[in-house]
């Protein structure tokens, strides 16, 4: 995974959620953090595969936006308490929400993982 230590300037069309990873070293408290900062469904299912659904349909957010960016600040930290493989496949999902093809919204995705110095 490649970090980025200086975020990039947003226009008014993007929809930006920052998170801090030193909050969220387990999925357990990654999953309402992103839930509640993306306005998911009150139903969301707390598994990588419902996150999937929900990053590739984000039309709950506001009205007025393109794009959609998540910002894991202090990304070292993120998802430090789970296992390797379990990052991983975290880091991929996410990853994933960003292809085209896998979209079921009008919006553009992208995550960023941003390592302060």
């Amino acid at each position: 995974m490649e970090y980025i230590t200086t975020l990039p300037s947003f226009d008014t069309g993007t929809f930006v959620v920052e998170l801090d990873g030193k909050k969220m070293q387990s999925l357990r408290s990654f999953y309402p953090r992103v839930a509640a900062g993306l306005h998911f469904a009150d139903y969301f299912g707390k598994n990588l595969d419902a996150l999937l659904d929900a990053l590739c349909d984000l039309s709950s957010l506001p009205p007025g936006y393109q794009s959609v960016c998540l910002v894991i600040k202090n990304a070292a930290y993120f998802l430090v308490k789970e296992k390797k493989e379990k990052r991983e496949a975290a880091l991929q999902t996410l990853h994933d929400a960003t292809l085209a093809e896998n979209r079921y919204d009008n919006y553009s995705f992208q995550f960023l993982m941003l390592q302060q110095g």
